[in-house]
């Protein structure tokens, strides 16, 4: 049963993540700096995270290794976020989450070579479905030119999200960590980090002028980072690392659903065939793990 929990809190995780482009490229297109967008982001999340953990009375008190360790795996996290963002500006978040969803294969093979996890042939296989699937769904990426630049930044996520899950997985202090404590702190770190990023380029942090803008921050900080983010560890915890970025594949699904819902986009056949592949990749992990 801890293990199915697992499973749904995955699903639960990728799908909130998801919702990234949705409220992030308004804020964005509205003139704020990419910098400000992340602060705001993790500064709502961690503040409304504090409140959760003091209504569930969590103990936040702090030794110096979980200092440490916490704002060492908040680093890569807070990278992904920025350069995930931010690559946006180059191509297309389809596109984008396409190559970004590689993250589960070096997660697999973090956790095999590094740490001699066993990975079963269905465990294989669902992660080529899902990652055919995030394909279909961006419908395809033959046939847009790729900016180098927005490349190279979204190729970074692939190296710093899996070091943060593998992380998270594999860090004795980290691991005996109550997970609410350690989302406030994961949120609570990211938004010191992009606070002093500003400072340090003497950069201004873009202020929320209109309600436009706050609705859509608040929105960014609680569905695709509170909530997000809490399942994530979560189910880190109960399934696993390598089952949990492979559950990643629920994100573009969720991005092509409020695509269609909200802007009006066409539901293809690529669609369709990415849906089928990533409902199959959900299946096998599901089964997989009920037998694990």
């Amino acid at each position: 049963m801890r293990k199915f929990r697992g499973l749904l809190l995955a699903m639960l995780a990728s799908a909130t993540f998801g919702f990234i482009p949705l409220f992030s490229i308004p804020l964005l297109k509205s003139g704020m700096e990419l910098d400000s967008v992340c602060f705001y982001r993790f500064a709502f999340a961690s503040f409304f995270m504090w409140i959760i953990c003091k209504v569930k009375r969590v103990d936040l008190s702090l030794k110096w290794k979980e200092i440490a360790a916490m704002a060492i795996l908040s680093i890569f996290y807070a990278a992904t976020s920025f350069f995930l963002t931010a690559s946006y500006k180059y191509i297309s978040s389809g596109t984008a989450t396409t190559i970004h969803f590689f993250y589960p294969v070096v997660v697999a093979l973090a956790m095999i070579l590094l740490f001699g996890e066993k990975i079963s042939l269905w465990k294989i296989i669902a992660i080529i479905a899902g990652i055919a699937g995030v394909f279909f769904l961006s419908g395809g990426i033959s046939g847009e030119k790729i900016s180098l630049t927005g490349l190279i930044l979204v190729l970074v996520t692939v190296i710093t999200y899996p070091t943060y899950v593998v992380g998270v997985n594999q860090t004795p202090v980290v691991m005996k960590m109550n997970g609410m404590k350690q989302t406030f702190l994961v949120l609570f770190f990211s938004a010191i980090i992009f606070f002093v990023n500003v400072l340090v380029k003497g950069a201004h942090f873009s202020p929320l002028e209109t309600s436009y803008q706050w609705e859509y921050a608040i929105a960014l900080a609680i569905i695709p980072t509170l909530i997000s983010d809490f399942a994530l560890i979560y189910a880190i915890q109960m399934a696993g690392s390598t089952i949990t970025a492979i559950l990643g594949c629920m994100e573009p699904l969720v991005a092509v659903i409020c695509g269609v819902i909200f802007f009006g986009e066409t539901f293809t056949a690529n669609s369709l065939i990415g849906m089928l592949l990533v409902f199959a990749a959900v299946f096998i992990i599901i089964i997989v793990g009920r037998k694990d």
